[in-house]
């Protein structure tokens, strides 16, 4: 019983060398595995310092999980590049208008509202391609407002879609 109680042992301290061993080799290769493919995207990227993997992957680590604060001026400078990169469109929501089609030119009956601002007198010169209608340039009393629009040809009402300040 004793013999078999140490045969029991030495199988399980052999057992547990080699898979320490094993668990060693899968590590050291998978370091190796790794190793190469930072190796070629390095190569591949232009990466040539250990400062440009810490900016790149600081950079995603901000991006993605918003882990370190950014200083003010960053702050400031991202929110002015998002308000550039932001559509000045001033509709919520497009209209339909109602107008009158005379010598290329759609004249608008009614006046509307734009971010507050009231337009009147508004004129949209056309043009066509197929049988959509669409508008090249607008002019109206204000002068400060530019807006863009559509329509079927034949039909009386123009959908705006587009208005910004100028």
């Amino acid at each position: 019983m004793q013999e078999n109680s140490g045969k029991k042992e030495y199988l399980a301290v052999r057992r547990r060398n080699f898979l320490w061993i094993v668990f060693s080799l899968v590590m050291f290769g998978a370091i190796l595995y790794f190793a190469r493919i930072f190796s070629d995207y390095s190569e591949e990227n232009g990466i040539e310092s250990l400062d440009d993997v810490q900016d790149y992957f600081v950079g995603i680590l901000k991006k993605d999980f918003a882990i370190f604060p950014e200083s003010e001026d960053a702050e400031e400078e991202k929110n002015d590049f998002e308000a550039k990169e932001r559509s000045a469109n001033l509709l919520k929501v497009p209209l339909l208008l109602n107008c009158s089609i005379e010598e290329g030119k759609a004249f608008v009956k009614e006046p509307f509202e734009v971010a507050k601002n009231k337009v009147t007198d508004a004129v949209f010169e056309l043009a066509n391609h197929g049988n959509t209608v669409y508008s090249l340039d607008f002019s109206s009393k204000e002068n400060n407002v530019f807006c863009r629009g559509t329509m079927k040809e034949g039909e009386k009402k123009i959908f705006v879609y587009y208005c910004e300040k100028i």
